[in-house]
């Protein structure tokens, strides 16, 4: 269980990746080598049938590790085709393309090179869209609850799913020409207020909650935000939260060392878990919350003084470690490291890719969040290097 809950938390990783974002510039010359062609249809999956419009394409050339090694500018034709001729061919290389359609960015499977025939082909699956949240809701929530002397330190991790067929966006109308794909609340007094990913045109606040305006694409586990606040805080307080969507579960954690305890009608628990950085927590859950049903818990007991240490709110709660800290739990990492695990099992995680073990990539996508967010790396930079290391975690899968 140990090693599964290990995988599913990179897993997560992958998925943040993978989720719909905007090109980066990248170099158009590809590395020098055999020539071959890349060619492929536009498919759309709810018809069956081609996208019989031209759609401007850019092929991704990768390296063994999945880091790009290059990008292609092409255009798809009226029959749904499209063909990359002069494209550098090499065992070392794989190949990936990208479309937009209906205002959504899709990609087709990575495909390794074909060295006898010179060709590979591939096709890009794309999705009609609809504004019908019916098949969407939160696979997981994880609440994180941090004592500091500034008030309570609040991490919300949602993690989503679209059963449906179709790709789901524009549900919500907001001010100017933009719309909402969700509305999530955020409690009064709400200050201090940050989001992962960090795209500034991502997400749009407004009294009372934030809105993502990003769509989500079918399938399990499609994406994934967190969102990070600062609430004044007594020790008679409460955490109340009324769900916008259907939530299969909702898990509230607590550091064991705070001496802090919830309580709220229907909260199970607690269960112990420990994370990477040694420090153990209490989690509290809620299952099968409905859309509109609102949970309220308590705190009780006495906050050490010890843990109110933080002096400027603001640096832990943008941090990319943070980030990547908590979202260990949203893959099920509670169930790492819990008694009765075979210890064994930490051999098997000792994987390596390209001399870096999953801890030191992970070690490593921390420190490009945190050098970006401190203003020494620039957006490109960074989400270049990210993307390679977080494709480096990938490939060990």
């Amino acid at each position: 269980m140990k090693k599964t809950a290990f995988y599913l938390m990179i897993g997560l990783l992958v998925v943040s990746a993978a989720t719909t974002r905007p090109v980066l510039a990248q170099t158009e010359t590809p590395p020098a080598g055999a020539l071959g062609k890349v060619m492929g249809t536009i498919i759309n999956q709810n018809t069956g049938t081609v996208v019989a419009e031209e759609m401007d394409v850019m092929l991704h050339v990768l390296d063994q590790d999945l880091a790009d090694a290059g990008m292609l500018h092409g255009q798809s034709q009226s029959d749904g085709t499209f063909l990359f001729t002069n494209v550098a061919f090499d065992e070392q290389l794989q190949y990936a393309v990208m479309a937009t359609y209906d205002g959504v960015t899709y990609f087709s499977d990575t495909v390794p090179v074909d060295t006898t025939s010179m060709q590979v082909a591939l096709d890009v699956p794309v999705y009609e869209s609809t504004s019908d949240l019916a098949g969407v809701q939160v696979d997981q929530m994880h609440v994180l609850f941090n004592f500091a002397e500034d008030g309570l330190e609040t991490k919300e991790i949602y993690i989503l799913s679209n059963s449906g067929e179709r790709t789901v966006k524009d549900v919500y109308k907001l001010e100017g020409d933009k719309s909402a794909t969700f509305k999530f609340p955020l409690p009064s007094g709400a200050d201090f207020i940050f989001f992962k990913p960090d795209d500034q045109d991502r997400f749009v606040k407004f009294d009372g909650g934030f809105a993502d305006t990003y769509p989500i694409l079918p399938g399990t586990r499609s994406a994934q935000i967190m969102v990070n606040y600062l609430l004044p805080f007594s020790e008679k307080g409460t955490y109340s939260y009324t769900a916008p969507l259907n939530i299969a579960r909702m898990n509230l954690l607590i550091e064991q060392d705070a001496n802090v305890s919830l309580q709220g009608r229907g909260l199970a628990g607690p269960e112990q878990m420990a994370l990477q950085d040694g420090k153990s927590y209490l989690i509290y859950s809620y299952s099968d919350l409905s859309a509109g049903q609102t949970v309220e818990v308590s705190f009780t007991g006495q906050v050490n003084s010890e843990d109110k240490m933080v002096k400027e709110p603001t640096i832990p709660l943008a941090s990319g470690a943070a980030f990547l800290g908590i979202a260990m739990i949203g893959f099920g990492v509670w169930w790492w490291r819990r008694p009765g695990n075979d210890q064994g099992e930490d051999d098997e995680m000792d994987v390596q890719s390209g001399g870096a073990t999953l801890d030191e990539l992970i070690a490593e996508i921390a420190r490009l969040d945190e050098e970006y967010e401190q203003g020494s790396l620039s957006s490109e930079e960074h989400q270049l290097q990210r993307q390679e290391s977080v494709q480096r975690a990938k490939r060990l899968l």
